[in-house]
């Protein structure tokens, strides 16, 4: 599929396509993050996640339809795109090709289906616990520094900001996180992936 991909640039906090519009083909990530973000009924942002270099976006715009989420660069982004009627040629041609599309969205099903569960039945802590140790690995590279700010770790775990922050303070007293501007340091990995293992309360 590279050699009909056309590179696409995006600048921070571009966005790349919205919930809603026409969907028309999908993005492979060169460089950079990028958000993937719903809203509610009442208008509030959800973020569902953030993918980062080789990772694919807007497959489900392949089969037509409209984009069901919003994506949105959270750092200056190279983007490969690749148009509906390029995919639609090459299958024909590498029928193999098919497989890989189901396996992709049957893992995204599996993805948003365990997102859904985690907001539905854990507890906050939990799934904050959940989320930090994700984005530890997602955007912060494993070093424990996690760049993210308390809003954004809201609309991640669906919950309000100053539920996010009280939760944060009491971890912080615990010893088990640091909290400095657009950033959280997980100072205690143990405990917080027993946090993470929470059973449904």
């Amino acid at each position: 599929m590279e050699h009909v991909a056309k590179e696409v640039r995006l600048s921070k906090g571009s966005i790349l396509f919205q919930e809603g519009d026409p969907g028309d083909g999908m993005y492979i990530i060169r460089q950079g993050e990028v958000e993937i973000s719903v809203l509610s009924e009442s208008g509030r942002k959800l973020a569902l996640n953030i993918m980062g270099p080789e990772e694919v976006l807007g497959e489900i715009g392949l089969f037509g339809g409209d984009r069901t989420a919003t994506a949105t660069a959270l750092s200056d982004c190279v983007l490969a795109s690749i148009r509906r009627p390029e995919v639609l040629a090459e299958l024909k041609t590498n029928p193999d090709l098919a497989l890989e599309f189901i396996n992709l969205l049957s893992e995204r099903l599996r993805y948003v289906s365990a997102q859904l569960g985690e907001r539905t039945f854990l507890p906050l802590s939990a799934r904050l616990a959940r989320r930090l140790l994700y984005l530890d690995g997602k955007v912060g590279e494993k070093s424990g520094s996690v760049p993210v700010s308390q809003a954004d770790l809201a609309d991640f775990v669906g919950t309000t900001r100053e539920s996010v922050a009280k939760t944060l303070s009491v971890w912080k007293l615990n010893g088990w996180v640091s909290i400095s501007r657009g950033k959280v340091n997980l100072l205690n990995m143990d405990a917080l992936e027993e946090l993470a293992e929470q059973l449904p309360d």
